[in-house]
């Protein structure tokens, strides 16, 4: 009896212990309450991976009603996604999407963004000018910007210091480049065109340096024609490079990856320089390759052609785009605010090598070549989107096939300049009907 007396006690103990214990575990339950999701569908993949994570894990570090949850898409499959989806009219909540023509062109599926604007006040985190670049469409606010990049050249410096090169700043200075590189047995300009729209940048910037800014636009609206003789002169001026041979051969550039293929030459010293996006940044200093930027690679602005044109800089802006029949608007637009402050677009900016367009991140957020890309942009009284991103998407996918085209046979360049214009006319005489 001594024994089972004094054991009550302790089993009264244990009990009521237990029984706290799933009082406070159901009090703990109904306080840690799932959160609602907030589906997000990008295509900031593989190599363009870099800091989208980071950026999610802020706003779900912070935000107690809302989790984000990123699903991730390949550029191209990604591009057919959002259409079937906002037309079947069960989009997710969020989409990534490129500022420009691209927006403009999904507008009616989309919910404007004003009203958040005027909450978060993000007209003190964006500048005018990026505002009506990138954010405005038919008078109302659309898109929310994430990153800014830059394209330029990428270039092995290690290999420049080896054979006594510097940057070049003109044409006739990139020319002596290129021959001086070739004849010491490197491929000059690694071009990885696989999946089409890395060739674009080489189109673009040829015009931009010889044919006014005003020029272009009205080539991208449909208020000048590519039977233009300045878009002639910039396929005759391409075709004087390949025909040197300053592009890669083997293996041709329309079945090299720009990543896989085309950095990966500059990274094992094949290849000098590739025309590519700071998300190489990203790439070459990341743990399986470990540059460091400044000292193994660095970056140059496209050379000057025509001294007498302003400087234009191009690259894209990712953003954010919320649509009309998005199942949780609430969330994503808890989400959009909060994705406009510093800290998740530093993350964002550290994990991609971009640049973040809230202009409140502060300078010591950015590496040495970010600042560099950055002065590089603000020096340039023009800031432009890629050809994709210009363009109406009919008529971009028709450049970007030309540039394929011309890349296998630039002897035919006439006859796909042809082609090219009759497209473009077709698809603007379409849009007037």
């Amino acid at each position: 009896m001594h024994t089972l007396s004094a054991r009550i006690p302790k089993l009264f103990w244990l009990l009521l212990l237990g029984l706290l214990a799933a009082c406070d575990s159901r009090e703990n339950r109904t306080v840690e309450a799932p959160r609602s999701s907030v589906s997000f569908l990008h295509y900031f993949t593989d190599s363009l991976s870099g800091g989208v994570d980071e950026m999610a894990r802020t706003f779900d570090g912070q935000n107690q009603l809302y989790a984000l949850k990123a699903v991730s898409l390949d550029h191209e499959a990604f591009k057919t996604s959002i259409q079937d989806t906002l037309k079947a009219g069960n989009p997710p909540d969020l989409y990534s999407y490129w500022a420009g023509a691209r927006t403009a062109s999904l507008v009616e599926h989309l919910a404007p963004i004003d009203d958040i604007w005027q909450q978060a006040q993000l007209d003190k985190r964006f500048s005018p000018a990026l505002i009506d670049a990138a954010v405005e469409y038919q008078g109302h606010k659309y898109f929310l910007p994430l990153t800014q990049h830059f394209i330029g050249f990428f270039y092995n410096k290690r290999l420049f210091e080896a054979h006594g090169l510097q940057a070049p700043t003109d044409w006739d200075e990139f020319l002596a480049v290129c021959a001086a590189l070739k004849a010491a047995g490197v491929t000059p300009i690694a071009l990885g065109a696989r999946d089409k729209w890395p060739a674009q940048f080489w189109f673009d910037y040829l015009l931009l340096r010889t044919a006014p800014h005003e020029f272009r636009q009205a080539l991208m609206s449909g208020r000048a024609g590519f039977d233009d003789p300045r878009v002639a002169a910039v396929f005759a001026r391409w075709k004087t490079l390949v025909d040197k041979g300053y592009f890669n051969r083997d293996p041709h550039p329309n079945n090299l990856a720009w990543d896989s293929g085309a950095n990966e030459m500059l990274f094992r010293g094949e290849a000098a320089m590739t025309l590519m996006g700071t998300w190489s940044i990203g790439y070459f200093t990341n743990p399986a390759h470990g540059w460091v930027a400044g000292k193994d690679f660095d970056f140059f602005p496209f050379p000057v052609i025509d001294p007498t044109l302003p400087k234009v800089a191009m690259g894209p802006i990712d953003g954010l785009i919320l649509p009309r029949r998005a199942a949780n608007p609430e969330g994503a637009r808890q989400v959009m605010a909060y994705l406009a402050g510093v800290e998740a677009q530093q993350a964002f900016s550290q994990g991609s090598g971009a640049l973040a367009p809230n202009r409140q991140v502060p300078e010591t957020a950015y590496s040495d070549i970010q600042r560099r890309v950055r002065d590089e942009i603000q020096d340039s009284p023009i800031f432009t989107f890629a050809f994709d991103l210009a363009a109406p998407p009919a008529v971009a996918e028709a450049g970007l096939n030309a540039f394929a085209d011309f890349l296998a046979f630039p002897d035919a360049y006439p006859q796909i300049v042809r082609q090219l214009n009759d497209d473009a006319r077709r698809h603007f005489a379409g849009q007037g009907d």
